[in-house]
């Protein structure tokens, strides 16, 4: 193996500082770029034709002149369309999928209904997926694959699943022998942690360099994001907090998903109201409907979640909490409420706490496109402003 030369690393570092300032950028030019990142311009020039040849730049003609005159430079931007990812979402009960060029950029997305936990089976349905896409217009075609799995994930291998069976199947090792390409798997709530940093409006206007995003749905999950980066604690377990005890009047012990997860709710409804297999769209209707009971309960639940909020704020006094939740996308009056309770426990600092309602079923598609698309680009440490 040929060790590199410090020369080498410096030349390596420059092709990456060069790609993420091409990245970042709608347009630029070699001279805008020599004068951002404080390199001669011999120097960028050389890289640029580097990335050129690779496919990774696009020529757009020839810019305006300087308003001090000069030559007029040669504009050039990043190649979108190097190549295309592929991200998935097992959750469930769908398998949601995205299609993106490598810049972030939407091509196509879909939802489809799963009636299955097996993993091969829902794997039968990726492949069928992958083996059909249609999509001509990129250099190099299907470059990488990310999957968000409700899961504590450590090595790019699922630690253990609460709602999918993947003991029997190598989810990954059968994706990769379909094609071969770059293929991560990664916990839902990292991911959303991941789309909030690289994606959400914040990441142009106010630079959240702290985060934590809670995710409640079938369980409650934190990803955490630390100085920019993921953090994903011993053995990936980090942000497990739905595993948390609590202990009732009469001592009993529960985790906290088991009380206050979107499952937990909606099978406490389904309980209270005697309406066996209660759906996420019965809850809304009972909820328009102001059905009292199913209000008393949704205030104990903004209360409850009012308390992890300032909970894990006290820990870990990031800039901001993002709360991910279906039943404050549909009623964001929740939100309202969440942030009354936090506010009466009188928190410390000026952590602010908001909902990602917007894009709720995006969140970890586009976590995993940007984590994917980091990978393939050798980015995985830069700052990246993904486009939508």
């Amino acid at each position: 193996m040929i060790k590199k030369t410090d020369q080498d690393v410096m030349r390596e570092n420059n092709k990456k500082l060069v790609l993420k300032t091409l990245f970042d950028t709608d347009q630029t030019s070699r001279s805008s770029i020599a004068d951002k990142i404080n390199l001669q311009k011999s120097t960028v020039s050389s890289i640029v034709r580097e990335l050129h040849n690779e496919g990774l730049i696009e020529e757009l003609g020839i810019g305006e002149a300087s308003n001090i005159g000069g030559r007029r430079p040669n504009l050039i931007r990043f190649n979108r369309k190097y190549g295309f990812v592929l991200a998935f979402d097992m959750g469930v009960k769908h398998l949601r999928y995205s299609i993106n060029y490598i810049n972030g950029e939407l091509i196509h997305h879909d939802s489809i209904k799963i009636y299955t936990n097996k993993a091969k089976d829902i794997f039968a349905v990726m492949k069928d997926i992958i083996v059909n896409l249609k999509i001509d217009d990129t250099i190099h075609g299907l470059i990488g694959i990310a999957i968000s799995v409700h899961a504590p994930v450590f090595n790019n291998q699922i630690l253990y699943s609460p709602f999918l069976d993947f003991q029997t199947f190598n989810l990954i090792d059968a994706l990769k022998e379909l094609i071969d390409v770059p293929v991560i798997i990664e916990n839902e709530a990292n991911l959303t942690a991941i789309y909030i940093r690289d994606f959400y409006q914040h990441a142009h206007d106010v630079q959240f360099d702290n985060i934590l995003a809670i995710n409640i749905h079938n369980g409650i999950g934190v990803g955490t994001i630390i100085d920019r980066s993921l953090y994903k604690g011993l053995n990936g377990l980090a942000g497990e907090i739905g595993r948390s005890i609590i202990i009732s009047d009469n001592k009993k012990k529960r985790r906290l998903e088991e009380v206050y997860s979107e499952k937990a709710v909606l099978d406490q409804i389904s309980k209270l109201k005697n309406i066996p297999n209660f759906t996420l769209e019965d809850f809304i209707i009972l909820m328009d409907k102001k059905d009292e009971q199913v209000t008393a309960i949704m205030k104990e639940w903004a209360s409850a979640i009012a308390q992890i909020t300032y909970n894990s704020v006290q820990y870990s006094a990031p800039d901001a909490v993002f709360l991910s939740s279906r039943f404050i996308a549909f009623f964001p009056y929740l939100l309202d409420e969440i942030n009354k309770e936090y506010m009466a426990l009188d928190p410390r600092g000026s952590t602010q706490v908001i909902s990602i309602d917007d894009h709720i079923h995006k969140l970890t598609l586009l976590g995993g496109v940007a984590l994917i698309c980091r990978k393939i680009l050798g980015l995985e440490l830069y700052d990246l402003f993904f486009t939508e």
